[in-house]
């Protein structure tokens, strides 16, 4: 007959050999979706870069100058920093002190 140590010994390395090839191939699997990820990553990380750089060039003021002398027939003229506004109650602001003098302007033609 066989000796039970054999037989129980025979048993558990049989078991702990296909855990071994389940958990192997699993990671197999996993370790080529990773690959493949990092792959995918890398793609999206290289547009991206590429797509920053256009946009770098594309929107630089000589860029933007050359074009449209290029594309177009109208003289266009650099603004001044006064004319820049800020936001919409910067904006109303200075219209009205605008109104106000223009306003006062005429008060005074008037006399």
């Amino acid at each position: 007959m066989f000796n039970k140590k054999l037989f129980i010994s025979f048993s558990i390395f049989s078991i702990l050999m296909i855990f071994t090839s389940i958990i192997k191939t699993k990671t197999r699997i996993i370790e080529k979706n990773i690959f493949r990820y990092e792959k995918k990553n890398a793609n999206l990380k290289n547009n991206l870069y590429e797509s920053h750089l256009d946009y770098v060039y594309l929107s630089s003021p000589e860029s933007i100058t050359n074009k449209i002398k290029e594309f177009s027939s109208n003289d266009y003229t650099n603004i001044e920093y006064s004319q820049i506004y800020f936001g919409l109650e910067h904006f109303i602001r200075e219209k009205n002190k605008i109104t106000k003098s223009y306003i006062n302007e005429k008060k005074n033609q008037k006399k």
